[in-house]
């Protein structure tokens, strides 16, 4: 494997140093190069004996685009702020104004990743200690696998010493060996424990009545299953799980210290790159059949079932308001298609525009953030209800989790069908949306399904 050469690494690090001098303040320095294939979850696995509890993993559903981050050189946080988003984006833009990259790294990086909690004025517990409302890395490390290349890219600051950057090009070679590793199993479930289902379901009886009375058109509650384990449960092949048996989903991992929030998530929240806007509407699900026959007449029944189409339509007018403010070309389908997983089937409808001049990527997901598919409708009072009679500190579930570069483009998730790894437990969660007409068992039995994909990839079932 041909590794950068160290000279170009103090060549730039030397260029950078007289640039901190000169404007006081220490200067990142990001060095890319191009190398030969490698597989994002190898590297993945093989970070971990260096920089366990401090790596990050991203792709996008058919794998075109693949991140794997490793160490932390730099951290962005927002705690308790009324605008985190804007906070994020500042600070983001501050730290790179002065960065030092080769040729290399404007195709790719730097690039930070991170997420948001669901709700900063919720309840904090100590479940989610270990993750700020916003928390956002620039790795020591990133592979990054796009468009058929894959490229390494190493960042590093100006105020470290020599000694630092032979060490970065030691880790740089071993990362990228191709010396096996050890193949490792997910370890044995011992009990999968309901948190409050009676209580849930009483929690959806005092909803529909707000909302038959007119306070409101929908409020999504969710709930926690907590999974207990024989043994620490080891990342690697839960996400070998996900890529395996979640095919049209996106793939995320955040690790920070001995906790890891983890998920395959199915819905977009936005992507922007350059003035082209993506978003999507997924909202309305139904189990997938036994048979193609049953598949096929449950995924009509979805698409002609009163409740559902309501629950989507109500996601559609919001993101379409949301993005025609700062957007041009709002562009929807007239009717939505069926999004299948390999365990429940969505009512989707894609959402494409234009940006305009003051239209940021920090700016759109403070808009969209949280849909009526993941909130509730109108919004303020959907969350404020969540905050009322939902027992359950959501903390990253359900919020937006991505990523974003140097010309401030990215792609951000709703980071459902998730869970939060903690030594020998996992905290999974799910939700579904309540109407006027929802049915307490059935919502009971749709967030079984949803659990599904998690606790499959972690080697277990509901009858444990």
């Amino acid at each position: 494997m041909i590794t950068i050469p160290f000279h170009h690494i103090v060549s730039l690090w030397e260029e950078a140093k007289v640039k901190a001098a000169s404007i006081n303040q220490s200067v990142l320095i990001s060095y890319t190069k191009k190398i030969e294939q490698q597989d994002p979850l190898h590297f993945f696995q093989k970070s971990e004996q260096f920089f366990e509890g401090q790596r990050f993993f991203w792709s996008n559903p058919d794998h075109s685009h693949m991140m794997v981050g490793a160490g932390v050189t730099a951290e962005f946080t927002a705690d308790g702020e009324d605008d985190r988003y804007h906070a994020i984006e500042t600070q983001w833009k501050r730290f790179i104004q002065q960065a030092i990259c080769n040729e290399d790294t404007h195709s790719i990086g730097p690039v930070m990743y991170g997420g948001f909690s669901f709700d900063p004025k919720k309840d904090k517990t100590k479940l989610w200690d270990q993750f700020a409302d916003a928390l956002f890395i620039l790795p020591t490390f990133m592979l990054t696998k796009v468009e058929g290349n894959t490229y390494i890219t190493i960042n590093y600051l100006s105020d470290c010493d020599e000694s630092v950057l032979k060490e970065l090009v030691r880790l740089e070679e071993e990362l990228l060996s191709v010396s096996s590793i050890k193949h490792v199993n997910t370890t044995s479930i011992v009990k999968c424990l309901e948190m409050d289902p009676m209580e849930w379901k009483e929690s959806i009886s005092k909803v529909t009545e707000k909302i038959t009375d007119g306070q409101m058109d929908k409020v999504v509650l969710a709930r926690e299953l907590r999974v207990l384990f024989q043994e620490k449960v080891n990342v690697a092949p839960v996400l070998r799980n996900l890529m395996e048996e979640q095919a049209n989903s996106y793939l995320f991992t955040v690790e920070r210290g001995t906790d890891c929030f983890l998920g395959a998530t199915p819905e977009q929240l936005v992507k922007k790159q350059g003035n082209k806007v993506q978003s999507m509407c997924l909202a309305g699900s139904i189990a997938r059949g036994e048979s193609v026959e049953e598949d096929a007449q449950l995924g009509s029944a979805l698409l002609t079932d009163e409740k559902n189409m309501h629950e989507h339509d109500l996601v559609v007018q919001m993101i379409r308001a949301s993005l025609e403010k700062v957007c041009e070309n709002v562009r929807t389908p007239s009717e939505p298609n069926l999004y299948k997983m390999k365990h429940i089937q969505h009512l989707h409808t894609p959402v494409t525009a234009e940006s305009t001049d003051d239209c940021s990527l920090s700016g759109l997901i403070k808009l969209l953030h949280p849909t009526p598919a993941l909130g509730g409708f109108p919004q303020e009072i959907s969350l404020q209800t969540i905050r009322e009679v939902e027992r359950l500190d959501r903390g990253w579930y359900a919020g937006p989790l991505g990523w974003m570069d140097w010309k401030e483009d990215g792609e951000f998730v709703v980071a459902i069908r998730s869970g939060l790894l903690q030594e020998r437990e996992a905290s999974l969660f799910a939700g579904c949306g309540i109407v006027g007409d929802s049915d307490p068992e059935s919502e009971y039995q749709e967030t079984q399904i949803k659990f599904r994909p998690m606790l499959s990839a972690l080697g277990g079932n509901l009858t444990q």
